[in-house]
Order: C-alpha cells, then structure tokens, then sequence
C-alpha cells in the first residue's frame, strides 16, 4: 500500500509540475508594498552583539477599516514599521504616514491583531526587543484603532508599556470573561559573543514572561497568581485547547536550552506546566510553532521548527554536534528531552502528544522561522509552509573558530602594545567588517509540504512557486483578494517583502464568526460524508505574526457539505445544515444551545493500576565508554517476563527480570492480586541482565521451571555475567539455580523459546544472541540446546555461528511439512527461517514480494493466522519509519566496522544517503573521537562536510569492512501464500516508534484475529532523536491481512512507555494483558 502512496506521489508531482503553480508572486510593481526589512551590522549594533540580530520581523493581518478587505502590517527592525490598505485585486496603500503608526528608532520583531476594546475594531500590539542599555527603545507599543487607518499610542495608558525585550505577544481569553488577556513572550539579555552583557543570570524573574489580565480599560499583571512565572527563550508562543475542555492553553517555544513550555488551563485563574508528562521530548532551538489539526481527528496539533539542515553540507558545517554531557545537564536539570529537529506533535486525545516530524519527512528544514499549517489548495487536508534563511551562518563551526581565534590575538596582540590603555574598546581593535567576510551567507529556499492525507506529506516546494531563496522570518497566510484560497505574505530580511497570489481552484467554504465578544477558540466541525473537518480559531502563528482570523475549509471537488457545528467561547452551539460551498458565511452568534457533556464510550481495555505494582530500575552504564559511535545503547533492553503456573494450583504467576543491580521477582496469584515470592536466589543474581526468560519444563517432572538469558553490555566480552540460567522446580514454587545443566556460551543474550524440535518428548530451547559485547556490530552466534534428560548441550550444527544481532525467534511450520522450523529476526538482518528437515536445519531468507533483501533493524516477530485461511501469517516489528535513519533498496542504511586508523580498536562507521550520495551519518567532532586520525587529515568541517563516505574512509578500507545494510524500516505482517509471503506494511500509525513486542487475538470477538504493539526506544545516541513516538496501539484486523488502528481514547490501550515485552495472562478467569517497561512501572490492562 505505502509503494501505492509513494506512486501517486510521484505521479502527483509530475502532475503539479505541468500545471500552474498553486502560488504566483506578485511584483511590488503591482501590489505597490516595496517593504525591505534592510539589516546592516554596526559597531553599535550587530550580530556579534545580539545573537537575534538575524531574526527578522513579522507579519500582521486585519481588516483595520472593515472593508471587507485583509490588510497588512509588516514590523521593521532598523526601518519603519509599516501598514498597508488593501485596495483588492493585490493592489495596497501605504497608510503609515497618516495613521499614528510611531517610528522612535525602536526594533520592532513581532506584530499581534486583536480586538482589545471589544469595539469592532482591530488594535495593534508591537513586540520590541535588542537595545539592552536603551529601554526606551524596547518598549512595545499598543495602538488603539479609531477608525479610517487612524491609531493611538496607548501602551501606557492600558498599563503594558512593557520594556523587558518582548520577541512577540498573544491575545487570548484565559479566563472566559469575554476580553482579550495579553501573554508576552519577553527575553532576557540577547546577548551576542562580545555583548558587554554576555554571562547574565538569564533566569532572573524580571525576565519572566507575563501575563496581563484584561479589565476593561486597561490591563494588570497576573503572571504570579497564574502559575506562569518562568522565564526561558521564549521564539514564539500558540494558543489552543488542546484537551478540548473549553478553556485556552498554551504553548511557547523556546530556543537555546530552555524547554518548551506547555501549560494546562486549571480554569480557575491558573495553568498548570505540563512539559514533561504531556511532551516525550521537545525541539531544542524552538523557533516558530502553529497549531492546527494536521489529522482531521479534532484534536489539536502542533508544529514546532528548529534549525537542523536537510542537505548534509549544511547540517555539518554549520553545526557542531550535540555534547553528551550538556545534553544529559539539559535534562537533568529539568530542560527535558530537546534535539535539534522541527517537531510535529500529533495529539493523542488524552493529553499527550507523539512527534512524528519523521515520519512525515518534515523534521529538517535548515534554520527555520515561521511554520503554518493550513489547507492551501483546498483539497481538505492542511498542509504545511515553513520560512528559511539567516542572513549570515552564524553557528558555521570553521567561521566561529576563525573569529575567535582572530579576537583573541587582535586583542593580546593590543594588551602587549599598549599596557595601560584601559579605555579602549573592542571594535577599536577589530575590525568589524572583517569578521562579518569570515561568515557564510547562503539564501535559501522556504518549504512548502503538501498532506495527502494518512499522515502522508510530499515537499513539492519547487512545483509550488515557492522556491525563491531569501532570507524568510514572519509570514501569514489570508485570503487577500476574497476568491476562497490563502495567499501568503512574508517579511524577509534585506529584500522586498513576498505577496503570493494562491491559484487553486478547488472548492471551499469560509466562515467569519461574528460576535460582540472575542471569538477566538472558536470551534468548528465540518461534515461531509464520511468526511471530517476541525478547525479552531486562534490569534497568533508562525513567528512574530498573525494570520487571517477566519475559518477556512478546502473541500477539493466536493460541492456540497452536510452541516457545519460552531461551538463558540462560552461552549454555546450552533448548527447550519448544507451550507453554500466556495463562500464566504458571515455568522453571527445566535447559539442557545449548550454543549452536551459526551457520555464516556466503554473501551475494550482498561488500565488497572493497583494489582501490581513493581518497577523497573534500570542501572546506569554508559555504552558510549566503550564505543563512541554506537547508533543507541544496548544496556538497556530489559525487562524480561514469563508466565506460568509455578505452584500447582492452576493459574499463571510471574517472572519479572530485573536490571543489573536489581534483583528478578516472583508473583503467584492470590485472590485477584500477586504476591511476591521471596527467594535468595534472586538476590545472589541481582547482578546480572535479565533480557527474557521462559517457564518451561525442563526435567518432564510436571512442573515448570525457569530458563533466564543473561544480557546487557555492561560487562567485558566472555564475562561469566553472560552465561544464562536454568532455576529448577521444586513444584512449589521453589526454584534451586543449576548452573552445570547447561552449556557454557558467553554472548550476550535476547531471547529464548522452546520447543521439543526432535519429537523426543522433552523441550529444547532456542537461545538468540544479541551482541558481542564492546563489539557491535559484529555477529554473534546463537544456540539450539538439546535437552538430554534435562541437561542442555548445543546442538551439533554452524548454521546460527554468527548468525547476528538477534532480538526475536518463533517456532511454527514453515514449509507445511508437518514439523517446526524456526523464524528468526534482529538488527541488520533479514528474517530468517530455518528449516527443520528431520532434525537438520536449512538457513534461508523468507520468500516475500518485497523485490529485495528483508534486511532490517527487526524487534519483534509473532505468528498467528491473520485472515483466516488456516496458514500461518507473521507479524514483524521494525524499527519503524518515524526515526532519523532511513532506508530503501536503492539507498540503504549501513554499517561499516573495521580498524580504520589501525589503532587496534574497531571503528563504527554509518552511513547515509543524502540527494543519492552516501555520506558518513556522524558528523566531524564526534567521528575524529572514534577516529582521531581524520582530525589531521581534513582539518575543517567544511572540508569533512563536502566528503561521502568513501572519500572519507578510503575505498579500499570499506571494501575490507565488515559492511551490513537495512533496505527496509517498516513493521509489516507477512500473509502467507504458500508460495511466498505477502509483505504488508502496518498503518502509519504503527510505524511511530519500533514494534518491540506483539499480541495476536481476536480482541473485540468478531472471529478475526487483531494486534497489540507496542514498542520505543529510549536509548538512542543524542543527536538522533529518541523513538519515543509510540503509544502502544490496537489494530483492528480486517480479514484480509490488513489492519486498521484505533486510537487510544476510543481503544483504551496507552502504554507511552520504553515497552519490551507484552503478554496475555489469566487473572482469576479473566484474561489481563501486562506490559514490561525499562525503568519503569509494570502496566497490566483488563
């Protein structure tokens, strides 16, 4: 299906590019806007003094004479700020000079629209910031519409003549009483490399951003009594209910290394800060954030840019690279989770959200400013534009070295003349224009990404006629000309701003809500069919910016709608039935109607919190130490859980593994509880790595015994710390530990099944191997144990020597020829079956249709009969497709592994595709840690960022490596055909994080058999972002080998955490499903 998706892509793009562009720019010539936000850098002023320099300006959008027309604001750092009426066809007006617009010298950054009076007429609030030792000219400014393009100055009259260098501000109603509050986004000291104030306490209360109640005439300071006094970097903020209660919450990005702030409306005045429990991680640089919903579900997501470059030159030279140590103070000191991607939050109807910027191949977009998402070409999915550009690269690693280097020397070199000259300063010894010629500048272009639907996203920025590079910041979307689609402004830096005409002529509908009150968090559903639409009206997006203040749907070629559902402010509803299409609906508020509470639908699982209650402690090892380059950690991929009826007494108990340091446990059942066990057994092995384990009766006495796999990768290869163990029962529940009933084998373990494979009568075992440790990502061999009266040999064959990096195995029939063969996956492998041919085993690749290699990062593999024609069918976990690793037949992630410096120690290379050219995944700083030689050989990062691969590493010294490749990320069920296997992907929404473990059942009873997943993972190195996007997810099975997910307020099933292991397990006569995470409570679900 998802080969399908990416053909009509394709064939979309090929399509577009022989038609007319959605968007037209429009000369100044004729819209008469000749705007340049011109920046020069002074010895007063520059860039090496105010790190915000670059940052451009923004973009407001009102209708200020109430003419039926969308006029523009365009806010000036160095120039005036100016405003234009909108005279129709894209012709405007400058109205500045009459209009009471202020020009003092002030820098200007953002611009917000609103009504403040509740007078019908738009105000105007400025965003002033730069000018640490002139406050007068950081002062922000409200202007109060009087009519006909006349304003009044009156920040100090309504008491929010603000000085504290606020980047933007947002109107929105925080406590339902009908006016607009005023929360400012203020900034400590921005300060540049050589700013005098360089090293201020940032976090100083006067800092704070504020929130400014709304009285009536005139505002008062409530930031304290409402919980939001935090200071930060505060880029930009949105507004949203985004827990769909009625009230207004909110979300500010913040760059550096504060995190993003997300605060809950608590309805009584208050809000209540929520990053961490409501957000996995976060962008690290934040810069522009939107809010819209991306999915058509109703509930509200978010779009959050960042810096990180999509073309591989640019990501490493203008970035060094994460450092482990300040990433890990980051979060330890209470920063969360940030890495250096643009992240889209999808809402997960509960509270949370899942970034899956990945998937949708929106995470990189270079150094990026505004993001808004809206349906620009009217076919009812929102898409998604992003401005670009930094007038000179700042953060280019070789430049910033250069200009230090030459500081540094200029200024001794000074000293040394000059002794006792103490009156002196910087620009009087450097000169400023030299430094400036050592900075890149590179325009770019701005990005435009059309949705089609199924989370599925297509940047076709060059077929937009969006492609012209500038240096891009504020932007807006409206609909200037009234024909039904959005053009967009934007305010670039030292060059015309860009009016663009949209041309799309599918259909639309629009809705201006009127109302004496403010109507933004508004809330509008749109039927059609089958079809659903949300919209939510909101003040500010982007950065620095406003956009239009009206409901806009797409409807593509549907000419008819069903109903429209307006839920207004005070949670009042209002109902039109089959509303005129491609129309403007002036609706005025006529609403009587209260919203219903929703009668809370049964689900089909239930968390229960209080029958178990253990947790996992996860030790502390840094798998880093050993080898720098690592993709992610391998010390962490416990716990390990089992079932069974230990005691007799005919329900199933537990075993769950414990970390290194952490001793196992387990629980019988008593009554509708567990109780745990106590055995000195488990204490005497707390130091071990319990990775998976099995109730199996080894000894045919008739009880069940216990095989655990040791494993982990804290400890030295061929460490005793890796021999796995059998405990033997004593049909009590009593376990006694018999190391001397099995082979000594010393690779650190994954898995463990058994099955009585040579029809003798007893169980053996397949023990998987996951690693050699301290040397990844070399092979390792894996075992089938011989059960021999209950003593284990290894079985006499080299068909799992080296077999890899092995996660997950199952026995069942193959080949349909009456016996069990094995199916087994792991990391850089294929799935791999062996063939049980009277005891000899046939290693061969699973026959699919994939047209290549099954090779993948494989977590997890389950069998069970997915449409019903009694063969059985696998289900495959990946690692999913919303990671920062990618891979196709045609450009494949690999691995290299070899000495390449000749030091003694292997080296981990990966590598990448980047524009057809496979590249060294890891940027210069951190592969000259693991190959301290190439720091010699290249020198600059420019230099290493203009190498592939081989250029790097040497062709002949890669040919020599051990070299692995991954063709494929995806989670898929594999139906069998007999012949071969049908590889199908799961849904998209499978693919948020790695599938770790899987459940086949008929869950909801309608005699097909469904999924439970879950997955993530939590250890991956720092400058990949975590793959923590996964929720644990019900599919629904349709029959046919295809699945359909249900989310999780309508399933009930929400397991967010680092989850390893899922089992079923029968409580009393009820079957419960319980769910092992690393270091982290054990979940169970009714």
């Amino acid at each position: 299906m998802r080969k399908l998706i990416t053909s009509f892509i394709l064939f979309f793009s090929f399509f577009l590019s022989s038609q007319e562009p959605l968007f037209t720019l429009i000369d100044s010539s004729k819209t008469g806007i000749n705007f340049s936000n011109d920046l020069i850098d002074t010895k007063e002023h520059s860039i090496f003094l105010y790190a915000n320099y670059y940052g451009g300006a923004g973009v407001g959008i009102g209708d200020f004479d109430n003419d039926g027309l969308e006029d523009i604001f365009l806010a000036a750092n160095l120039i005036d700020d100016k405003i234009y009426k909108n005279l129709g066809n894209f012709k405007f007006e400058d109205k500045t000079k009459m209009s009471g617009i202020i020009n003092n010298g002030s820098w200007s950054t953002g611009v917000t629209v609103a009504d403040v009076n509740n007078d019908g007429l738009l105000d105007i609030y400025i965003s002033c910031e730069l000018y640490d030792d002139l406050p007068i000219l950081r002062t922000n400014k409200l202007y109060i519409n009087l009519g006909d393009f006349k304003f009044k100055e009156s920040a100090q009259q309504w008491g929010v003549d603000v000085d504290r260098r606020t980047r933007h501000s947002v109107f929105f109603d925080y406590n339902n009483d009908g006016l607009l509050d005023l929360y400012l986004l203020n900034h400590p000291p921005n300060t540049g490399n050589f700013s005098p104030f360089f090293g201020t306490d940032m976090t100083l209360p006067e800092y704070n951003l504020q929130l400014f109640e709304n009285k009536g005439d005139h505002f008062i300071d409530v930031t304290q009594s409402a919980g939001l006094d935090r200071s930060g970097f505060p880029n930009a903020a949105v507004i949203g209910d985004f827990n769909k209660d009625g009230w207004a919450d909110i979300y500010v990005a913040n760059d550096f290394d504060a995190p993003d702030f997300l605060y809950f409306n608590n309805k009584d005045g208050s809000f209540n800060y929520k990053t961490e429990s409501s957000l996995r991680h976060t962008s690290f640089y934040s810069m522009g954030v939107d809010v819209a919903d991306i999915n058509n579900d109703s509930h509200l997501d978010l779009m959050v840019l960042d810096m990180t470059a999509e073309d591989n030159f640019r990501l490493k030279s203008n970035m060094s690279g994460m450092n482990p140590d300040s990433f890990w103070n980051v979060v330890n000191s209470g920063g969360h989770y940030q890495y250096m991607f643009n992240t889209l939050q999808i809402n997960n109807g509960n509270n949370t959200f899942s970034d899956i910027a990945q998937l949708t191949g929106t995470a990189a977009t270079d150094w990026s400013w505004a993001s808004l998402v809206a349906d620009f070409d009217n076919d009812g999915n929102k898409d998604i534009y992003i401005t670009n550009g930094l007038l000179r690269d700042i953060r280019n690693t070789d430049a910033d070295k250069k200009i230090s280097n030459i500081v540094s020397k200029k200024i001794n070199d000074y000293i040394i003349k000059n002794p006792n000259d103490n009156d002196i300063s910087l620009w009087d010894v450097v000169n400023l224009k030299d430094l400036l010629d050592f900075l890149p500048s590179q325009k770019l272009k701005n990005y435009y990404y059309k949705n089609h639907g199924n989370l599925e996203f297509s940047n076709i920025t060059d077929m937009s006629g969006l492609n012209q590079p500038s240096f891009s910041h504020g932007a807006s979307y409206v609909d200037l000309d009234n024909d039904g689609d959005l053009d967009l402004v934007v305010n670039n830096v030292n060059e015309q701003a860009f009016i663009y005409r949209n041309n799309s002529e599918n259909n639309f509908l629009r809705i201006k809500l009127i109302d004496n009150k403010p109507t933004f968090g508004s809330k509008v559903s749109l039927y059609q069919g089958d079809d659903f639409q949300y919209f939510e009206t909101t003040n500010v997006r982007g950065i620095y910016s406003n956009s239009e203040n009206i409901v806009h749907f797409g409807l593509g070629n549907k000419s008819s709608v069903d109903s429209i559902i307006i839920e207004w402010p005070d949670k009042k509803i209002q109902k039109i039935i089959n509303p005129t299409v491609n129309k403007l609906h002036k609706v005025k508020k006529k609403a009587k109607i209260n919203r219903n509470s929703k009668l809370e639908k049964s689900k089909i699982f239930n968390e229960d919190k209080e029958t178990l209650k253990h947790f996992h402690k996860e030790n502390y090892f840094n798998d880093y130490n050993k080898q720098v380059l690592l993709p992610h950690k391998l010390s962490q991929l416990g716990p390990a859980l089992a079932k069974g009826d230990i005691n007799g007494d005919g329900f199933d108990d537990l075993f769950i593994g414990g970390a290194s340091g952490q001793e196992a446990s387990v629980f019988i059942q008593n009554g509708n509880t567990f109780e745990k066990i106590e055995n000195d057994i488990w204490k005497k092995h707390k130091a071990l790595e319990d990775v998976d384990a099995v109730f199996f009766d080894s000894d045919n006495d008739g009880d069940l015994d216990l095989y655990v796999v040791s494993g982990g990768n804290e400890f030295m290869p061929n460490s005793s710390t890796y021999l796995d163990r059998l405990y033997i029962n004593d049909g009590n529940g009593n376990f006694t530990f018999r190391r001397e009933l099995l082979p000594p084998n010393f690779d650190s373990g994954s898995v463990v099944k058994a099955f009585d494979f040579d029809s003798d009568g007893d169980l053996d075992l397949f023990v998987g191997s996951r690693m050699k440790p301290w040397n990844y990502p070399e092979p390792a061999s894996s075992y089938l144990l011989v059960n021999e009266n209950g003593k284990f040999r290894n079985y006499n064959t080299d068909q799992f020597t080296d077999l890899g990096l092995v996660t997950d195995a199952e026995w069942f029939d193959y080949d349909n020829d009456g016996d069990s063969d094995i199916v087994v996956v792991g990391e850089w492998m294929p799935i791999t079956v062996f063939k049980n041919q009277n005891g000899n085993f046939i290693k061969e690749e699973i026959n699919t249709n994939l047209g290549c290699s099954t090779t993948g990062w494989w977590y997890s593999v389950e069998v069970g009969d997915l449409n019903n024609d009694k063969l059985p069918d696998l289900v495959v976990g990946n690692l999913g497709l919303n990671y920062k690793y990618k891979a196709s037949v045609d450009e494949p992630f690999e691995v290299f592994y070899d000495d390449f410096d000749d030091n003694g120690t292997k080296d981990i290379v990966l590598a990448y595709y980047n524009y057809g050219i496979q590249f060294p995944l890891r940027g210069f700083s951190c592969s000259s840690q693991q190959v301290p030689d190439l720091k010699d050989k290249f020198e600059k990062y420019d230099i290493f960022a203009s190498l592939d691969v081989q250029e790097v590493y040497g062709e002949e010294n890669l040919e020599n490596a051990l070299r692995l490749s991954v063709n494929t990320f995806e989670s898929a069920a594999l139906i069998n055909n007999e012949s071969f296997f049908d590889f199908k992907p799961l849904p998209n929404y499978a693919q948020f994080s790695s599938v770790n473990d899987v459940i086949i059942k008929d869950f909801d009873n309608d005699q097909i058999n469904d999924l439970l997943i879950v997955g993530n993972m939590y250890h991956a190195e720092i400058e990949t972002a975590r793959n923590d996007a996964g929720n644990g997810l019900f599919l629904k099975g349709v029959g046919d080998g295809s699945f359909k997910e249900v989310s999780v307020s309508e399933s009930g099933f929400f397991a967010p955490g680092d989850s390893k292991k899922i089992i079923t397990l029968n409580l009393r006569n009820n079957d419960i499903i319980l769910v092992a995470n690393n270091n982290d409570r054990i979940q169970i679900f009714k």
